[in-house]
């Protein structure tokens, strides 16, 4: 079996190019051959870890599996039909987000749309990486797509360190400085929760859509929690196992997430998650995080923080939900799903 993978953009923090390079690793490990091809490369991707999309020349036999992540040029050409294929979408975040910040993503975003739907009538197979990702499939033409989750090797990052001493009453969020993400809010969150407990830290892993987007959440931290909010980007993964252990609660306010790998990765450290039910937040936690919907004031955020942290009732019995929802996402049984899935177009 031969599969190429295609991505819209390569890059070394990019969600969606870890996601392809983990399914090569499984492809080598079932002898299965191929190459990673994308339009554009990042700066810091591996020397000839992937190629440019103008290189790719599939043969007879080979099976396209794409990424799809947004719009990208050449992909119309490179996926035309003529393999056996299969469409993963990785989710499109709305336009508006960007017009204010970016607005030639925004306008990238809007041509995602049309150009999911045109590819989506050339897939031999559609899935979504989440169940509100197969809907979006749906909407935009899709007749039956199924829903493939994320490959999360939970063994990367490490054991978890619950249970060595006092909990933390530090806060953490993990995911990019950009708008949908809502880091402000989780800033002034954390400020109000900040007043019952002046010990407390917040940390913000991720990197910026932009340096003046980046500035504009210091400048807030900083007004509102001075000393006690730090930014990091670019961290190892030893030291984002870190960050997970040292925290008290993982507080995500996201607006739109198509799905969320550092929510598991939250509740494979044990920590506890306050998430705002937006997106696939919600499917993908289900009971094992407490949600808060979009009328909830941020007082009840602070409150929900507080007690996430303090009660060790309440910690142990959402590590355990925790423990049991990650078997949904387990590794072995995804792969599973996908070697079937690629299987079953060529029989």
């Amino acid at each position: 079996m031969r599969v190429d993978q295609l991505l819209c953009a390569a890059g070394p923090v990019d969600a969606v190019t870890g996601q392809a390079l983990a399914c090569r690793e499984l492809f080598r490990s079932w002898g299965w051959s191929g190459e990673e091809y994308s339009p554009v490369i990042a700066a810091g991707m591996p020397h000839g870890a992937v190629r440019y999309l103008r290189e790719l020349r599939p043969r007879p036999d080979t099976v396209l599996l794409l990424h799809y992540s947004g719009w990208a040029q050449g992909l119309e050409q490179a996926f035309d039909g003529s393999h056996p294929s299969l469409l993963i979408s990785h989710n499109i975040t709305p336009s508006d987000y960007f017009w204010e910040h970016q607005p030639a993503q925004a306008v990238q975003n809007e041509l995602g749309y049309e150009q999911l739907g045109t590819l989506i009538g050339r897939a031999s197979a559609v899935a979504g990486v989440s169940e509100y990702n197969a809907e979006e499939l749906r909407a935009l033409g899709a007749r039956d797509p199924s829903v493939i989750p994320v490959l999360v090797d939970r063994g990367v990052l490490g054991p978890p360190a619950w249970g060595t001493g006092a909990p933390s009453r530090d806060v953490l969020f993990v995911g990019r400085l950009v708008p949908h993400k809502r880091q402000d809010l989780v800033i002034r969150a954390f400020a109000q929760y900040r007043a019952r407990v002046p010990e407390a830290h917040l940390s913000l892993v991720g990197v910026p859509m932009s340096p003046g987007f980046k500035a504009g959440l210091v400048e807030l931290a900083e007004r509102l929690a001075p000393g006690a909010v730090e930014f990091h980007d670019g961290l190892s993964t030893a030291s984002l196992a870190d960050q997970y252990r040292r925290a008290g609660v993982f507080l995500c306010l996201s607006e739109h997430e198509g799905f969320g790998i550092p929510l598991l990765e939250a509740l494979h450290f044990g920590v506890p998650v306050v998430a705002r039910n937006a997106g696939a937040v919600g499917e993908v936690l289900e009971d094992a995080g407490v949600l808060v919907d979009d009328a909830d004031p941020l007082d009840v955020v602070a409150e929900l923080l507080s007690m996430t942290t303090s009660d060790e009732e309440l910690r142990a019995a959402l590590r355990a939900r925790g423990a049991k929802r990650l078997e949904r996402y387990d590794r072995d049984a995804v792969a599973v799903q996908l070697r079937q899935t690629i299987e079953g177009l060529v029989r």
